[in-house]
């Protein structure tokens, strides 16, 4: 129901206080910025130039570090009085967005109703009271979470109910009211409606004034360590991860920043593409990397690493000759659960097998006994992993031979000087050291020996040995697969390179061995496009991050790995199972239009997840035939001038592979404007671009064109995922272009959930 005229009135007055209350703060704080920041300016210099005389003594030592650390304290004021000031000139632009009437029960006297203003973050008057407050404040979740009617919000006191009489819901742009209506939650109200309607641009924007009740559950989860979300494409799942450690920040702000939270992102287009949500709310961008750029740093030098997109681009452009069908079925193996057994079982046999531990002694006297060894290395330190319980002996060797060490210097000495009268005491001590040490040089050799391991060294042996990979392998494995699966992986790694599908079993098996290294500083890890990864990427994140929740989303419709094994949600769950983790679906698509949602859910065979669109109507996706295949370009052409001139700034011409967008690109650029976008780029400017799939994952555009959807380039049950996936970034209109015969996997499409035409006409 549209808002009461004259409550109008009544809320433009209020918004102009708000505003004033706004440009006070901002004006206070710009002052005390300006004071700070001529504060910072003194303080470097003073450093500057005192620093060479306080290199003098110890005094003078004391008194630089204690500038050192004012100035450090001063830096953090003015980034966060920086920060503040940001945030306050946003929120004089839009202060808040929504308002909920609350009426408190109370065991004593009467209830009174407080109106709630939320915004992006929280605003105080004179007395310290809130004019708005965060969409992140406790009070400020039912706005998300109910109806009119009951309601209850849990804060540090407890559970706090009663009645919500009033949701509004509000426009502000640039401080002016340009609408506000009386609203419930529901998903197709006109405010989504308008906000999903809205052309894109080339960042994602944040959805804090449209955040949907099964969207706030995740953001707001504090129950569980570790959560999954399994969502619809077009779900909001990026959204919700941004926007979840936005949560978190103003939840743990005494405890986190930004530089505590990391997110594994496909690549660094799409790092680019999310850059914005968090600086919109009033928070800083986090760090993004995608796994390999994280841990290749950790290989050992002069290793070679293909990278992903290389590998994608194998698979998707193979002609299916022997050498990559054996390339093929050598992905798809080493990312299998029987695989990662495999290594588990390899492990764990070179761990229980140790050292072949004999007796330590030197000069007939017993250091330590092979059954102690024995005994220290299985029960003692059974809790490290193989390289650190040998370097746990090594100190225990090490320690038990300092006594030694010095009673048997002082027993040569006395020797020595008992021989020689003559020999001062400085030299009886100086060659008592030399003749000890240089014999005990083969004991100390010895010891140092017992932590010898290479662990590419040892990977390698397991392939090179037939019988050896057999026994670990434990029958699970036909043995003609599992022989043609050690040759490849031993040619592969005889060359010390590693394919990417070598990469994340190598580095598992290192850390199984050596330790893995650990990030206690990340507090927060967020993992996008969680179908991508490997049951052996999750154990090591499990091992690399273990004391920091984790929020993992994905889509297994959207797989668009033809190779690679499918590991299941519940198979990730289970790898996090001590972690007490929580898994969530989404199957509301907000992103594209019914016509689109209807026509790509048919697409699926069986898919994992039924996605259900909201009730925004737009024209059906347009199936176009082209009749001579030299005319593909020139139809891409003319379909692109057309959307531009109706007003489409992002539009993406999607093509399956990055040889296909090369070899189209070429030719379309002469024709129209066009970017080229490669796994080099690292932003994602605005205006036509030509896309590989896998690049355009996490993405989303106004229009997209599929390049060429015939039967030669969609042709397997295996790529159904992929031309899903590059569908389902089309948010306003769908067109897809073929020459030849249309994919089999369009032709099981009910054809009334698209449109046909011809070029030319």
């Amino acid at each position: 129901m549209a808002a009461k005229t004259e409550d109008r009135h009544y809320e433009e007055a209020h918004l102009a206080m708000v505003q004033t209350v706004i440009k006070q703060e901002l004006k206070a704080k710009k002052a005390f910025f300006a004071r700070l920041n001529a504060l910072l300016k003194q303080e470097r210099k003073d450093i500057w130039e005192d620093g060479p005389r306080f290199a003098d003594s110890f005094a003078s030592a004391v008194i630089l570090n204690q500038q050192l650390s004012g100035l450090r304290n001063t830096e953090l004021s003015v980034g966060y009085n920086r920060r503040a000031i940001k945030k306050l000139q946003k929120m004089r632009k839009t202060p808040y967005f929504a308002r909920i009437d609350f009426r408190e029960i109370r065991e004593h006297g009467t209830p009174t109703t407080e109106k709630i203003y939320i915004g992006i973050s929280t605003l105080l008057d004179e007395e310290g009271q809130p004019l708005i407050y965060d969409w992140r404040a406790p009070v400020a979740s039912m706005f998300y979470d109910y109806e009119l009617g009951p309601a209850e919000y849990r804060c540090e006191v407890g559970v706090i109910g009663g009645e919500i009489t009033r949701k509004r819901q509000y426009k502000i742009e640039d401080g002016r009211l340009i609408y506000m209506f009386d609203c419930n939650v529901k998903i197709d109200d006109e405010i989504l409606q308008e906000i999903l309607s809205q052309h894109s641009d080339e960042k994602m924007r944040a959805i804090v004034t449209s955040i949907q009740r099964e969207q706030n559950r995740v953001i707001r989860n504090e129950e569980h360590p570790v959560v999954l979300v399994q969502g619809a494409a077009g779900s909001g799942k990026t959204s919700i991860a941004l926007h979840r450690a936005a949560y978190y920040l103003y939840k743990e702000r005494d405890r986190i920043t930004s530089k505590n939270i990391l997110i594994f992102s496909p690549n660094q287009l799409f790092a680019d593409y999310i850059s914005n949500v968090l600086p919109e709310l009033g928070e800083e961008m986090v760090r993004c990397t995608t796994f390999q750029d994280l841990v290749e740093p950790l290989l050992p030098p002069g290793l070679s690493v293909e990278d992903r997109h290389n590998q994608l681009e194998f698979t998707l452009t193979t002609d299916g000759n022997a050498e990559d069908r054996l390339r093929e079925e050598k992905i798809y193996l080493q990312t299998t659960p029987e695989f990662l057994a495999l290594i588990d079982n390899y492990q764990k046999y070179l761990t229980a097998r140790g050292r072949p531990f004999s007796d330590l002694q030197f000069e007939g006297e017993m250091i330590l006994r092979k059954e102690e060894l024995r005994a220290l290395y299985d029960e003692s330190y059974a809790y490290l992993p193989l390289k650190k319980r040998l370097v746990q002996l090594q100190r225990r060797a090490f320690f038990l031979l300092r006594p030694i060490t010095a009673r048997k210097i002082k027993e040569y000495a006395q020797r020595l000087a008992e021989e020689n009268h003559q020999l001062a005491a400085a030299e009886i001590k100086a060659r008592s050291r030399l003749v000890v040490h240089k014999k005990l040089q083969p004991v100390r050799t010895a010891i140092r020996a017992w932590s010898d391991l290479d662990p590419f060294q040892l990977y390698r042996e397991l392939f090179a040995n037939q019988e050896l990979l057999a026994k670990m392998a434990a029958g699970r494995f036909p043995s003609a697969t599992l022989n043609r699966l050690r040759q490849a992986i031993l040619k592969t790694l005889s060359a010390n390179h590693l394919f990417y599908e070598d990469l994340a079993p190598f580095l598992y098996f290192r850390g199984k061995i050596e330790g893995f290294p650990k990030f206690p500083e990340i507090k927060h890890l967020i993992i996008d496009e969680a179908q991508d990864y490997t049951l052996f990427h999750y154990r090591i994140i499990q091992e690399l991050f273990p004391t920091a929740t984790l929020t993992i989303l994905g889509d297994p419709n959207q797989t668009i790995h033809p190779r690679q094994y499918r590991s299941s949600f519940a198979e990730i769950e289970a790898v996090f199972a001590a972690r007490n983790p929580q898994t969530f679906t989404l199957n509301k698509s907000y992103r594209s239009t019914r016509e689109i949602t209807a026509f790509t859910s048919a697409l699926l065979a069986e898919p994992t997840i039924d996605a259900t669109g909201i009730n925004r109507p737009g024209p059906k996706p347009l199936v176009t035939a082209v009749t001579d295949p030299k005319l593909l370009v020139p139809a891409l052409a003319s379909r692109i001038r057309t959307l531009s001139a109706a007003g489409f700034s992002s539009l993406a011409v999607i093509g399956k592979t990055a040889r296909q967008c090369q070899a189209v690109y070429e030719r379309l650029k002469a024709l129209v404007p066009i970017r080229l976008l490669t796994k080099e780029e690292k932003t994602l400017a605005g205006g036509p671009v030509i896309i590989p799939s896998y690049l355009a994952k996490g993405l989303e555009f106004d229009a997209v064109i599929i390049c060429d959807c015939s039967r030669e380039v969609y042709r397997s049950p295996e790529e159904r995922s992929i031309l899903y996936t590059v569908c389902t970034r089309a948010l306003h209109q769908l067109f897809l272009y073929h020459t030849g015969e249309l994919s089999p996997l369009l032709t099981q499409v009910n054809p009334d959930l698209y449109a046909r035409s011809v070029y030319p006409e």
